[in-house]
C-alpha cells in the first residue's frame, strides 16, 4: 500500500523521508531517475519494504509547488532569512537580492536580526537600527534575537510562525542561523557553531549539508550552508520591476507597463514624494541589482535598460 512522506535528507540515491512521526530510509525506484531529480522537501508516495527496519522505497512523486535554487530544495512554505546587525557587519545588498528572488517566486519571507547588543550608540548603527524599521513599515515579519542572551518571547513567536510549514533558514555566514535554529533542536542534533572571523568579516561554514528536521509539533525547519555572495538565478528585470514590495503600490500606475522606475518620464514610482521615504537603500541596492543582470548576457530584457 502506498503511503505519503516528505524526504528530510538526500544521500546519493537514497533518502531519509518522513511518515507520519516515522523516517524511513527509502531507495528511489530506479525508473524514476530518469524523470525526477530527488529533492529535500519532495513529497513521495512510499512502499514499505520492512517495518522493523524502517526501510522503504520511493515509487513516485508529487508534482512540486516550488523550487529554491539556492539551496536546492521544494515545496517551501516561508524562507526565514537571518541576518546580522554586526559581526559580520549588516549587508542590505545580500538581504534584498534574497527578498527579492523570495517576493519573485511568491515565498513568504521573515527576517531575523541577530546581534542585536552589538549596536552602540554610534550614527552607523542608528542607521542600521533605523533600515530595520523600514522593513516593518513595509510589512515584513520581523524578529531581533539576541543569540548570547535569548529572549523567551521572541522564540515563542518564532515558534508560532514556524508552526504547521516547512520553513527554510538562509542568510549570510556567521549570522548565527545554527545557533538560532540550535534552540530548537534537541542537543545530539545542534549543528556545530563556530566563532566568526573578524579578519575575513564572515564566518566559517558550520553547516555541511541539507536536509530538514521534523520537530514537535508539526514544524519541518532545514538549515543550510552560509553564504557570502548571492547571485539572482533565473530572474529577469521584469521580475523585479512586478515583484519587489516597494513597486507594489505604483503597479500598473506608470506611464509605460513595464516602467523599469529608473529613468523614464512619466514614472509614478519616482515622482510620487513618499516612494522612497525611508526605503532608499532598497531602491539603491534594486538598481545593484539590475546593473548586475546588465552584466550578464543571456538575461530577458537587460538590453532595454539604460
Amino acid at each position: 500500500m502506498k503511503q505519503n512522506g516528505i524526504i528530510l535528507k538526500i544521500d546519493s540515491h537514497q533518502s531519509d523521508v518522513l511518515l507520519g512521526q516515522q523516517v524511513y530510509r527509502a531507495e528511489i525506484k530506479k525508473s524514476l531517475m530518469r524523470f525526477h531529480q530527488p529533492l529535500v522537501g519532495d513529497k513521495v508516495n512510499l512502499e514499505i519494504l520492512d517495518e522493523a527496519e524502517k526501510s522503504a522505497i520511493i515509487v513516485s512523486f508529487e508534482p512540486q509547488i516550488n523550487t529554491l535554487t539556492k539551496p536546492r530544495l521544494t515545496n517551501v512554505d516561508q524562507v526565514i532569512i537571518v541576518t546580522s546587525l554586526k559581526e559580520p557587519d549588516f549587508n542590505s545588498y545580500l538581504l534584498n537580492k534574497y527578498l527579492a528572488m523570495l517576493e519573485v517566486k511568491g515565498i513568504d519571507p521573515i527576517l531575523i536580526f541577530t546581534k542585536t547588543d552589538l549596536l552602540t550608540n554610534s550614527a552607523k548603527d542608528f542607521e542600521i537600527a533605523k533600515k530595520v524599521r523600514t522593513y516593518e513599515k513595509l510589512g515584513y515579519k520581523v524578529l531581533k534575537i539576541n543569540n548570547r542572551e535569548p529572549m523567551k518571547n521572541e522564540f515563542e513567536k518564532l515558534e508560532k510562525i514556524l508552526m504547521n510549514k516547512i520553513s527554510v533558514f538562509v542568510g549570510q555566514t556567521g549570522a548565527g542561523k545554527s545557533t538560532t535554529l540550535n534552540h530548537f533542536l534537541t542537543v545530539e542534533k545542534q549543528i556545530r557553531t563556530q566563532e566568526i572571523s573578524k579578519s575575513l568579516n564572515r564566518g566559517k561554514h558550520t553547516t555541511t549539508t541539507i536536509q530538514l528536521y521534523p520537530l514537535t509539533p508539526n514544524i519541518l525547519i532545514a538549515d543550510t550552508p552560509g553564504f557570502a555572495s548571492f547571485s539572482l538565478e533565473d530572474i529577469t528585470p521584469e521580475d523585479l520591476f512586478y515583484n519587489l514590495r516597494i513597486f507594489k503600490p505604483y503597479l500598473n500606475q506608470c506611464k509605460f507597463n513595464n516602467c523599469s522606475h529608473l529613468y523614464e518620464s512619466g514614472c509614478i514610482f519616482l515622482n510620487s514624494p513618499n516612494s522612497l521615504k525611508g526605503a532608499q537603500f532598497i531602491y539603491e541596492d534594486y538598481c545593484k541589482m539590475i546593473e548586475e543582470m546588465k552584466q550578464k548576457r543571456g538575461r530577458l530584457g537587460w538590453k532595454n535598460l539604460k
